[in-house]
């Protein structure tokens, strides 16, 4: 048992501390796309490492504290699993319980949204559809307003006004387009909402919590810095300026327009984020077996 309540601990230390790491990755010089491998993955992680968890107390004598404690020469004997016999089956009950809650209300959450996410795409193509308009990749709202946005999903739309095609030159406008094109060849609909269902699910744990926002926040970075690469940083940020308000998050996002990269080379962002995401993944048995292998040598002492 003793090796699951490390790795809890372990699936704590990263739920409830990493989201002040992650978050200044959001305001610095990590590419967007390397910032939201890294806070998914840590949330994988701790799902990850919470399930491991159960699985060894539902499971104990199948867990791998034996052999640790073995490589230690039983220096940590006293603390090892063998001395809590009678707390297994209550222990693996009551995390097994908690599991299937969770699982359920995660199951469900997704269902939910998934079902929203139909129901509004078929009523934009219903609207396409007795508009009389040409089907294509782009819904043309008659509205004054300048409105843009996509709506994932396998037949990915991307719907725009006509207020929006009056108010930016075409080179914005095809910009504009190009953002939204991002959106939908990244997939970013898709991971928005798995972070929104997580988040509305396990908002106990601070991760979870900021997960959605910080996802929303990232994938409008990466797909900001998508159209820069093919429209010019000046030319998105003079989009983004016509149609949006000065909140907090479009400041941000002129802000990474103004020192976008200019094309470099792509390598090292992706060696970051898979150095950076391994390590996020795995942040939980990380540190239980740190603490672990920690705990057993002073013990030898």
């Amino acid at each position: 048992m003793i090796l699951a309540a490390v790795l809890l601990f372990g699936v704590v230390v990263t739920g409830w501390s990493s989201p002040r790491l992650l978050s200044r990755l959001t305001a610095g010089r990590i590419s967007p796309g390397t910032a939201l491998a890294w806070w998914l993955l840590t949330a994988a992680g701790v799902l990850a490492g919470t399930l491991g968890a159960v699985l060894l107390l539902v499971l104990p004598d199948h867990g791998p504290a034996g052999a640790i404690t073995r490589i230690l020469h039983e220096c940590w004997a006293a603390v090892g699993h063998s001395g809590l016999p009678g707390l297994d089956p209550v222990a693996g009950t009551f995390a097994a319980t908690a599991l299937a809650i969770a699982a359920g209300r995660l199951t469900l959450s997704s269902a939910r949204r998934r079902k929203y996410s139909t129901l509004l795409h078929r009523r934009h193509l219903d609207v396409l559809r007795l508009s009389g308009a040409r089907p294509g990749p782009t819904l043309w709202l008659p509205d004054d307003r300048p409105i843009a946005y996509s709506l994932g999903g396998r037949d990915g739309l991307i719907v725009a006004s006509q207020g929006l095609a009056g108010r930016l030159s075409s080179r914005e406008l095809a910009a504009v387009l190009a953002h939204e094109r991002a959106h939908l060849r990244g997939r970013h609909h898709f991971l928005a909402g798995c972070a929104e269902t997580l988040g509305r699910t396990l908002r106990f744990v601070p991760l979870m919590r900021e997960l959605p926002g910080a996802v929303r926040l990232l994938v409008e970075l990466a797909a900001d810095r998508a159209a820069a690469a093919g429209h010019g940083p000046e030319t998105v940020r003079s989009a983004l300026l016509s149609i949006h308000a000065g909140d907090g998050d479009t400041a941000l996002r002129l802000r990474r327009l103004a020192r976008h990269p200019g094309g470099p080379s792509r390598f090292p962002d992706r060696v970051r984020a898979v150095v950076g995401g391994t390590l996020a993944l795995f942040a939980p048995p990380v540190l239980t077996v740190c603490l672990m292998f920690t705990a057993g040598l002073l013990s030898c002492w």
